[in-house]
C-alpha cells in the first residue's frame, strides 16, 4: 500500500504542476480511496492548489458525509479556496470540539481533527465579528503550540492583538458612507486595485473576468478557476453608475497585468506585468495606447526593477519623487516603502527606506499621495490591524520625514484585506478593495464618501480647455497651462486631458498666482491673476476655456 501511496501522490505532484486539468484530476479522485483522497488533499493544501483541494473534500464527504475530519478539510478548503469564513464557520463549529492530540493527518480512517481546528475556526470567527470568542480560540490554539514556530502559530499570535484592534475601532465607526462601486464594475470575478482620475469621472481597475469562451480554457487557472489579471477602465455616467468596462488593449491573454497608478492627467499609467520571476512595473503612454500602439514600457530608472517583488509605484504629480513597495533584502520585514527622488541632473537617487516609522516587521503596500504631496495613503498587515491589510495615512513633515502613521478605522477597514486606496482631488471621495463579506465576488471594489466638513485645507485649481471642433481634442498634445507659484515660488507645467481637456493641481492658502495656457510655439493664449482664500479652509478655483479655430485665441 506504501507503494501505491507514493506512486499516486508522486503522480498527484505532477497533476500539482499543471501536467493534468480539472477533467483529469476529477477522474483521478473519482475512483481514489479515502486513504488516497487524503493524501491528495494533504498535497492540494502543501501546494496551495485550494480548488482542488475543495473538490478532493466534497469527495471524502460523499464517502462519509458524517466523518468529522472529512468536515474539518471542507471547511478549511473553503476557508482558502471561496475565502467563505461564514460558510467555513459552519463546517468548522461542527467538529472543533473533537480536537485530538493523536490526530492521523495520513489516515483515511481518521475522525478526529488536529489543533489547526482551532486556529481555522477563530479565524472565522473573528471574520464574522465574534472578537471575543475568536481571541479565546486563538490562545487556545497557541496553548498547544508552546515550544513551536510555524505560519499558523505566527498568524495566530497577531490574531490576537487584531481581534483587541477590531473589537475597539467597531466601537467607535468613522462617519462615512460605502458603498459597492456597482454592478457594472463589480462582478461574481475578483476586481481590486482600483485608480480613481483626480476629478472621479474615470475608474481603472484589475479584473480577473474571462474573455471569450473560445479562448478560456487555455489560460485560466486550473484550480482556482480564474482567468489572468487584465485591467479595465470605466467612466462615471452620474452621481452612482458607471459605463461598462472596457479591457484596454495592451493587455495580453496570457500575461498578469494590473492596475498601479497613473499621472493626474490620465497620459501615463503604470501597470504591473508578471513577464519573468517576481514581475516588473512598466508605464504606458496611454495617448499611443489609444492609437493601438502597444507602448507598454518598464520604468527605466535603476534599482526599481530588481530580482525582488516590486508590487506597486507612486510618482507625485510634479514627477521629481516617488514611493515604491518592495520585499528586497534589508527592509524591516516583508514588503516596505521606499522613496526616490529626482535629482538636478535629472537621474533617479538611490532607494532609500522610508524607515520604522512607517515600515514594520509585517507587510506594506499600495501607496498614494494625496495631489497635495501632503498626505501618504498605505495598507499594513501590521499587528495594529483589524486584521489583514488595513489602511493607514501620514502626514509629510519634511523632506522624507512622515507622521506616525493613523489607521483610518471602521468601516473603511475590517477584519479582512482592505487595500489599493485611491482618493479624488478634493477628498470627497476614495476607493479601494476588500474581501470582506457581503461582496458580489472574491475582492470587490468600494467607494467611500466622506462628510465634506471633515476636509480640511483643500485648495485647487481645475479647469476644462475645449476647441471648438471637439473632434479635434487630441490637438490638445500642443497645448499647456502654466501657473506660477503653483510649485513653491517656481513656474509649473500642466498638461489638460486629451479626451476632455480637464486639467488640475492642487493650490496654498493665502497666496498669489498667474495662469497662463500656452499654444503648440508656447505663444501666450490666456493669462489669469488670482489669489487664494486667507480664511477658508477649502477652495476649488474653476475655469471653462475654450480655443478658437483658426486663431487660436481663448474664450471663457
Amino acid at each position: 500500500m506504501k507503494f501505491c501511496l507514493f506512486f499516486i501522490c508522486t503522480l498527484f505532484s505532477s497533476v500539482l504542476f499543471g501536467q493534468f486539468d480539472e477533467a483529469d484530476i476529477k477522474v483521478l479522485i473519482k475512483t481514489a480511496t479515502a486513504e488516497e483522497l487524503v493524501y491528495f488533499w494533504n498535497g492540494a493544501i502543501e501546494e496551495t492548489e485550494y480548488h482542488a483541494a475543495d473538490m478532493i473534500s466534497d469527495v471524502l464527504l460523499k464517502k462519509n458525509p458524517n466523518n468529522k475530519n472529512f468536515i474539518y478539510r471542507k471547511g478549511v478548503s473553503v476557508f482558502y479556496y471561496k475565502k467563505d469564513a461564514k460558510t467555513a464557520l459552519g463546517y468548522l463549529k461542527k467538529v472543533v470540539s473533537n480536537v485530538s492530540a493523536k490526530y492521523n493527518p495520513e489516515s483515511g480512517m481518521e475522525t478526529k481533527v488536529p489543533f489547526e481546528a482551532y486556529y481555522y475556526y477563530a479565524y472565522c470567527l473573528e471574520n464574522n465579528g465574534e472578537y471575543s470568542e475568536a481571541e479565546k480560540f486563538y490562545r487556545k490554539f497557541l496553548e498547544t503550540q508552546i515550544g513551536k514556530t510555524t505560519r499558523l502559530t505566527k498568524s495566530a499570535s497577531l490574531k490576537v492583538a487584531n481581534t483587541a484592534i477590531a473589537a475597539k475601532y467597531r466601537a467607535t465607526p468613522k462617519n462615512v458612507d460605502i458603498r459597492l462601486i456597482g454592478d457594472s464594475v463589480n462582478t461574481i470575478y475578483p476586481e481590486y486595485a482600483p485608480i480613481i482620475s483626480p476629478d472621479g469621472t474615470t475608474i481603472y481597475f484589475t479584473s480577473r473576468q474571462p474573455w471569450l469562451e473560445d479562448t478560456l480554457k487555455e489560460y485560466v487557472e486550473d484550480f482556482t478557476n480564474l482567468s489572468p489579471e487584465d485591467i479595465y477602465v470605466s467612466y462615471k455616467k452620474n452621481d452612482t453608475a458607471w459605463t461598462r468596462p472596457k479591457k484596454m488593449n495592451f493587455c495580453k491573454l496570457e500575461l498578469n497585468e494590473a492596475t498601479v497608478s497613473i499621472t493626474p492627467d490620465e497620459r501615463m499609467l503604470y501597470v504591473y506585468r508578471d513577464t519573468k520571476q517576481n514581475g516588473d512595473l512598466f508605464q504606458i503612454d496611454l495617448l499611443a495606447t489609444s492609437r493601438n500602439t502597444d507602448s507598454l514600457t518598464l520604468i527605466n530608472i535603476p534599482e526599481i526593477n530588481s530580482k525582488s517583488w516590486e508590487s506597486h509605484i507612486y510618482f507625485n504629480e510634479d514627477n521629481n519623487f516617488a514611493i515604491f513597495s518592495s520585499d528586497r533584502p534589508g527592509g524591516y520585514g516583508g514588503r516596505d516603502l521606499y522613496r526616490i527622488v529626482k535629482l538636478p541632473d535629472g537621474s533617479w537617487s538611490k532607494p532609500s527606506n522610508m524607515g520604522p516609522t512607517i515600515n514594520t516587521q509585517f507587510d506594506e503596500d499600495a501607496p498614494f499621495l494625496s495631489i497635495d504631496n501632503k498626505n501618504l495613503y498605505f495598507s499594513s498587515n501590521c499587528d495594529k490591524s483589524m486584521g489583514g491589510f488595513d489602511i493607514y495615512t501620514c502626514v509629510k513633515i519634511d523632506d522624507n520625514v512622515w507622521s506616525t502613521p493613523v489607521n483610518l478605522g471602521f468601516p473603511i477597514n475590517s477584519e479582512r484585506d482592505d487595500i489599493y486606496y485611491s482618493t479624488t482631488a478634493d477628498g470627497l471621495k476614495a476607493y479601494f478593495s476588500s474581501n470582506r463579506l457581503n461582496g458580489k465576488g472574491q475582492v470587490d471594489i468600494y467607494e467611500i464618501n466622506y462628510v465634506p466638513v471633515d476636509i480640511k485645507n483643500n485648495f485647487l485649481l481645475t479647469g476644462h480647455i475645449q476647441r471648438t471642433d471637439k473632434k479635434q481634442l487630441n490637438k490638445l498634445t500642443d497645448v499647456e497651462v502654466s501657473c506660477q507659484n503653483c510649485d513653491s515660488n517656481k513656474k509649473k507645467i500642466l498638461r489638460p486631458r486629451l479626451r476632455d481637456g480637464y486639467f488640475i493641481t492642487a493650490l496654498e492658502p493665502c497666496r498669489d498666482y498667474t495662469v497662463e495656457v500656452l499654444g503648440p510655439n508656447r505663444e501666450v493664449l490666456y493669462t489669469e491673476n488670482f489669489s487664494t482664500s486667507c480664511e477658508l479652509n477649502v477652495e476649488k478655483i474653476e475655469r471653462e476655456l475654450t480655443i478658437n479655430e483658426p486663431s487660436l485665441n481663448i474664450k471663457r
